[in-house]
């Protein structure tokens, strides 16, 4: 059994222009002790998916369908209460975006990390503080003695986000979600930050799901890549797999679009075109309108995920038994110029 199932979670955002399909049957799954990476441009509905699966969707939007079964337990028919003392930081953190945003400013960091161990575990005052003192060390802060009394604007972003990483693993936690945590970072601080999290992995033997619009952070740092488009998730495969053999057009685009410091560019290459509507996404493949090989039937039939190799589904209706013909145009045409 994995340790997080996630079949057909539908999100949807009720607002008067009308029905926001953020997440629109999104499924994957999370071995223990694995990477995995959500990746995709803005708008694909990573965030959204991830918060769902906590349960952290605020009116107007809604959690409408789907099963998230974590370690055995499906946290869709938990209350409100049962995630906030049984899941939401003891077994599942979160590591947001913006460290700033997620730390008050008002509080220490060292009590903002103890606040945490005290609510899930029994410790006392001191035990909590000299728990935020070993975590504090263990995410390469430098002084934690010290540093456990400072305020989060006495830190620097990228020691920010390590107080966040801290705080996610104050209570051993089975599985950390990573919301884009080196978004605002510089790249040497990234750097650190990715390496920290491998770290992490080795010495807790935490899954992580890491969400991202970076494939360069993907390679870096996931066993394992779902990419996702408008609500959906297109392609899913080991990453050495998919960078190796993307199947899906717009995996192919996205790595097509990477700019390689060890290559020279000319002219890059993004994809054209932006992300449709989510009130009223395209009919059939949600790609269809931005595709570079799409054919009349894919305005018609929403591809089913399919296998197209060892632990590799691609949604793309060019696979399907029948439009066999289509596929050496497809790997022509999108593949040029891949890096």
């Amino acid at each position: 059994m994995s340790l997080l199932e996630v079949e057909n979670l539908r999100t949807y955002f009720y607002t008067q222009s009308g029905i926001v399909q953020a997440v629109d049957g999104v499924s994957f799954e999370v071995e223990k002790g694995e990477t995995i990476g959500l990746v995709g441009e803005s708008g694909a509905g990573k965030s959204v998916t991830v918060k769902s699966l906590l349960g952290l969707i605020n009116p107007p939007g809604k959690v409408v369908d789907g099963s998230v079964r974590f370690d055995g337990r499906e946290l869709t028919d938990c209350t409100e209460r049962e995630l906030r003392q049984e899941v939401r930081g003891s077994e599942i953190s979160f590591v947001f975006q913006d460290p700033m945003s997620a730390l008050n400013p008002v509080f220490t960091v060292g009590n903002q990390i103890a606040e945490v161990v005290e609510y899930h575990t029994d410790c006392t005052d001191k035990e909590a503080r000299q728990r935020a003192i070993e975590l504090l060390d263990d995410v390469g802060i430098p002084d934690p003695e010290q540093r456990v009394d400072q305020y989060p604007h006495e830190f620097s972003g990228g020691m920010r986000q390590r107080a966040l990483i801290a705080m996610a693993l104050s209570c051993n936690p089975k599985l950390i979600i990573a919301d884009e945590p080196t978004t605002a970072l510089d790249v040497t601080i990234q750097a650190q930050i990715l390496d920290l999290f491998d770290d992490i992995q080795d010495k807790y033997d935490t899954s992580v799901v890491y969400v991202t619009h970076d494939m360069g952070v993907v390679r870096e740092v996931c066993d394992r890549v779902a990419v996702m488009y408008l609500g959906k998730v297109v392609e899913q495969a080991p990453y050495e797999e998919l960078y190796r053999n993307p199947k899906h057009p717009y995996t192919q685009a996205l790595l097509r679009s990477v700019v390689r410091p060890d290559q020279r560019v000319d002219d890059l290459n993004p994809i054209e075109g932006t992300v449709p509507s989510a009130i009223d996404p395209p009919s059939g493949c949600r790609f269809r309108t931005r595709c570079p090989v799409a054919i009349d039937d894919c305005s018609q039939i929403e591809p089913p995920r399919i296998g197209v190799g060892p632990n590799h589904d691609s949604a793309c209706l060019l696979y399907k038994e029948g439009y066999g013909a289509e596929e050496p145009r497809l790997h022509e045409e999108a593949r040029r110029g891949r890096p």
